[in-house]
């Protein structure tokens, strides 16, 4: 067991059943064997891949929740009928998996495409979700502005990319009208910087304060913006 996933997940108000948490440790052990001969993601150790990668992409869970809800609603009322349509999320440039496959793991009830252009990482993700026996995400291994236009109700991205103009354009070109971008990022003065480049196109946005277990010093913050 790597406790401080565990412990972790607790301080963020998660309920994870002993199922969810099998998936998440495979999944860490997936990222250590293939960090041996591939630099996949900055962990030495399991406590260090929990914390820094697994713990800071559920950090955004509670937040999440409450934009995937909005989505099954709108998706339940356009499908006509009482049953719940999955909420299609991608995760942009998803590289190891997150935040997208912890993610998954969090929401099973809604759909997750990881999108990578890389195709070693592609390799990877797939193997990984395999061995985990994840069901509700698949891998796209494709450039980002050559993804289908409109595929998501909600995009996710970690480390992928600042805020500028070209990344706005291809972002809101997979992204269904009305969807919204969860971007996770750090410091605030920075935030402010990369949105002010980008005003034109993103009038206006919200910042939520994420607070990482284990990680309570670091600045972390989730950047909110919905496509009109």
């Amino acid at each position: 067991m790597i406790e401080k996933l565990h412990v972790g997940s607790e301080r963020l108000g998660l309920v994870l059943s002993p199922e969810q948490y099998g998936m998440l440790e495979t999944y860490i052990d997936c990222v250590l064997e293939f960090n041996k001969t591939y630099n996949l993601m900055k962990a030495d150790s399991a406590d260090e891949l929990a914390v820094n990668h697994v713990l800071d992409s559920l950090a955004a869970v509670p937040a999440l929740k409450e934009i995937v809800a909005q989505y099954e609603a709108r998706n339940s009322a356009l499908d006509g009928t009482q049953s719940v349509v999955p909420v299609k999320i991608g995760d942009i440039g998803s590289g190891g998996g997150c935040p997208g496959i912890p993610l998954a793991v969090a929401f099973p009830s809604v759909s997750f495409t990881l999108v990578e252009r890389m195709e070693k990482r592609c390799a990877f993700l797939e193997s990984a979700l395999k061995k985990t026996g994840i069901v509700n995400a698949k891998v796209l291994c494709s450039q980002a502005d050559t993804v289908a236009a409109a595929s998501f109700d909600v995009e996710v991205f970690r480390a992928f990319h600042p805020f500028d103009k070209k990344i706005v354009k291809t972002l809101f070109a997979m992204l269904k009208k009305g969807g919204t971008i969860a971007a996770y990022k750090a410091r605030s003065e920075k935030i402010e910087a990369e949105m002010e480049a980008v005003h034109s196109m993103i009038p206006d946005y919200k910042k939520i304060a994420l607070t990482v277990p284990f990680l309570e010093d670091h600045e972390r913050n989730l950047v909110v913006v919905k496509k009109i």
